[in-house]
């Protein structure tokens, strides 16, 4: 029997990391993003879990398997400066709007 790993915290910095490299690669099936962003895959599928939930990325269903895409928050959240990609106050605000 598997067990699902579940996160007890979210680090900011690994949603970013993933957003950026859904932005620079496009859509793309939860292995390669995890390679992507160099996380585990159940890590991986944890914070696209929790990215769905705030509304940046929306998961497609294929036959075989899911891949994700940036919804138009997500893309906002990325034409950001890098610089102030990092800001908390400024991502809490764009969560928040």
């Amino acid at each position: 029997m598997m067990v699902k790993k579940t996160l007890q915290r979210f680090e900011l910095k690994v949603l970013l990391r993933l957003l950026i490299v859904m932005y620079e690669s496009g859509h793309e099936k939860r292995t390669n993003l995890a390679r992507n962003a160099n996380l585990s895959y159940d890590t991986c599928v944890s914070y696209l879990d929790m990215l769905e939930f705030l509304g940046f990325v929306k998961k497609i269903n294929h036959a075989k398997h899911y891949t994700y895409d940036l919804t138009a928050n997500g893309l906002q959240l990325c034409k950001r400066k890098p610089s102030s990609m990092f800001n908390e106050k400024s991502i809490c605000a764009s969560i928040l709007d």
